[in-house]
């Protein structure tokens, strides 16, 4: 059933359950207040007592007849309750309860849709003067409670909700009995789950059918689990639909919550066969990549990449068997990909789209939130480091409790667009910066999330800002340097890079496989990649810088020029000036040759510029060349052409009387080697870097 919304007392009662304190109270007039907690009080709306405690509530707003769940193992425990507290509410007191009925001790009639225990007051030789509280647990967490005050040495029981007499057997043996509805254990209102108490040894499943998915959660025989150090031989499985696992990577499917409840202390479930985890009706994924994607399990701040599994998936949403025929042949062949490193071919892709459209599956053999750090790569996989994130997308586990949560993700990695940008020289001001996500095959990663920060000395640093990933798999932001040295690291949680592998050790996204040289792989943890990036601003100075003197003019783009000697080694970027006849949106281009007019390219760059009507009025246009590198001392020739614009008369800004200072040379032409002389000078600046 659906978890029906809860009044804000009953919110508070909520609370109290997971502590044993008093919120959802019945007030008495003269002393202390006490408690009753179930579905037709305020409580959890899928638990309720039955008579002779209290009156059936078969008429409640909150009961349900068809949502009886009768596969839970719950206990009973009585406890004695402590003096008030300064707001008269009451606790258990620490310790041992008065009696405890386990889980093997409670009845359940699937006819009746009820559980049932007989408590012999008497047994426990009740205080007339204290008062004691009925408990009814699933593991360690509490669904509903009820106090009673003791009467005549306990041969008869008051109900302090109603101050009515309980009706005992024999005036000495109360009948405890309860009924749990499907929803009772569910984490989250209005949120479909399914719920089952497992034997280990004797093995089981737990099924949840959502909109959209079939979840298969699966135990098998003679498994046996420990929490801490003692044995746990039952376990209350819990499954319904969460928001999404936190990581980085590009998530697939529907988000599984499995929480766990036992009767043992310790906040991880460890056991000694692997747990299935299946989630059945798929979605399609980028052909190439169907072969990679990997469930991922979430405990607290840990990620961990699972191997793949054989899923309990067939036809959507009918719960039946594992495929057999091809469908399992394929799935072998999946298991035997990241030992041997094969890429898929046409066949097997498509066979693995068909599969994608069933489902897939994964396997873990722990459940909370410990993280062992691997102590060295196996075979030829990575392993990544145990690194937590700043915040837990799933709540921390408790005592005998444990929530993990379950969803398909693509491994990936990410590494610089081009190695150079790692340590770069800029001018101070807005600087592009990105990395390339990739999978295990090397292909561009679509949808990953990439977070750009600026580290800080002391804190977390400032967010420059968070791209995600395109069809070329690049992430992408611009920030602002200033003059020195300036940083920025790029992150992603559960995105592999090479903070998180081991000196020596090829960089790859993790992809797990059931064998592994012929042992079984067992689950990894996944870090947050960090790709650092330093960009020293500095202001550039111009190798060549022309100003025009005297007069000055304009000449049209027909006429070249050329540096005789060069005074660098690389070819930056190159500014100048333009007007036109005609006003609008211009595009110049500039080529650089090697010494003569026909000699070799070094580059060709374009420069956008907005002009007026006014051919006087001469507007800066920038070229860059990049950085291009040739010999030292070589002469530069440079021609102009117009790419784009509304007119055909472009000018060029020049001294009209020469510039005897500058070291260019204007040409009448462009014929080689060098044309006809014109005049000294042209208003240029000319720099050995780019940007």
């Amino acid at each position: 059933m659906l978890r029906r919304a809860l009044t804000p007392l009953a919110v508070g009662t909520l609370v109290f359950l997971a502590g044993c304190l008093s919120e959802n109270l019945t007030r008495s007039t003269d002393g202390p207040m006490y408690a009753v907690s179930d579905g037709a009080h305020h409580g959890n709306p899928d638990f309720f007592f039955l008579p002779p405690m209290f009156s059936n509530p078969n008429h409640d707003p909150n009961f349900e007849p068809a949502a009886f769940n009768g596969a839970l193992r719950p206990a009973v425990e009585i406890c004695e309750l402590g003096a008030p507290a300064g707001d008269l509410t009451r606790s258990c007191i620490s310790g041992v309860p008065i009696k405890r009925f386990a889980p093997s001790a409670v009845n359940v009639s699937l006819t009746d849709q009820q559980y049932s225990v007989n408590w012999d007051t008497k047994a426990q030789a009740l205080d007339v003067n204290k008062f004691y509280r009925i408990n009814v647990l699933v593991g360690s967490t509490v669904l509903g409670f009820a106090d009673v005050d003791p009467v005549a040495n306990g041969s008869q029981l008051k109900n302090v909700q109603t101050n009515e007499y309980i009706g005992l057997v024999d005036g000495r043996t109360l009948p405890i009995k309860f009924r749990i509805e499907s929803g009772a254990l569910c984490g989250s209102d209005g949120t479909p789950c399914a719920a089952k108490t497992i034997n280990l040894a004797q093995g089981g499943g737990v099924d949840l059918v959502v909109p959209g998915e079939d979840f298969h959660f699966d135990v098998p025989t003679a498994t046996q689990a420990t929490a801490g150090d003692r044995a746990v031989t039952d376990v209350t499985f819990n499954l319904e639909k969460c928001e999404s696992i936190d990581v980085d990577l590009p998530k697939f499917g529907q988000c599984l919550r499995v929480t766990a409840l036992y009767d043992a202390p310790g906040a991880v479930l460890t056991f000694t066969q692997p747990i299935l985890i299946s989630m059945c009706s798929f979605v399609p994924v980028t052909e190439g990549q169907q072969e990679l994607i990997t469930l991922h399990q979430q405990d607290g701040d840990v990620i961990r990449a699972l191997p793949h599994a054989h899923p309990n998936c067939n036809v959507i949403g009918a719960g039946e068997s594992a495929p057999s025929g091809l469908l399992a042949r394929s799935w072998h062949w999946m298991r035997d990909l990241a030992s041997t490193l094969v890429t898929p071919g046409v066949l097997h892709a498509e066979t693995r789209t068909t599969m994608l459209h069933l489902g897939g599956g994964g396997e873990t053999t722990k459940t909370g939130a410990t993280c062992t750090p691997p102590p060295s790569p196996v075979a030829h996989m990575a392993l990544t480091t145990c690194t937590p994130a700043s915040a837990a997308a799933t709540p921390i586990p408790t005592f005998g409790h444990t929530i993990s949560d379950f969803q398909f993700a693509l491994p990936a990695k990410m590494d610089y667009v081009i190695p150079e940008d790692a340590s770069r020289i800029a001018p101070p001001g807005p600087l592009p910066t990105a990395v390339k996500v990739t999978d295990w095959n090397g292909g561009a990663v679509q949808g990953a999330t990439v977070t750009f920060t600026q580290p800080a000395i002391e804190g977390p640093g400032t967010v420059i800002g968070t791209a995600v990933s395109n069809s070329d798999g690049i992430a992408q932001v611009s920030w602002t340097i200033g003059v020195g040295s300036n940083m920025a690291v790029a992150s992603g949680r559960g995105i592999a890079a090479r903070n998180n592998f081991p000196t020596g050790v090829a960089v790859k996204p993790f992809m797990p496989d059931i064998f592994t040289a012929g042992a079984p792989q067992t689950p990894v943890v996944l870090g947050t990649g960090e790709v650092p990036f330093l960009a020293t601003g500095v202001t550039p100075t111009a190798l060549i810088a022309c100003q025009t003197t005297g007069a000055t003019g304009g000449d049209q783009l027909d006429r070249g020029f050329y540096i005789p000697t060069y005074p660098g080694t690389n070819l930056g970027r190159v500014e100048m000036f333009f007007s036109a006849d005609a006003a609008g949106d211009f595009t110049v281009s500039l080529t650089a040759r090697a010494n003569t007019y026909d000699g070799t390219v070094i580059g060709t760059a374009t420069a956008p510029v907005t002009l007026s009507a006014d051919h006087n009025t001469f507007v800066q246009g920038t070229f860059d060349f990049s950085s291009a590198a040739f010999a030292p001392g070589s002469a530069v020739t440079f021609t102009l052409a117009q790419a784009s614009g509304p007119s055909t008369v472009i000018f060029y800004k020049v001294p009209s009387l020469g510039n005897e200072a500058c070291p260019i040379v204007q040409t009448n032409g462009t014929e080689a080697p060098l044309s006809t002389f014109r005049r000294n000078g042209v208003e240029i600046r000319v720099f050995e870097t780019g940007n």
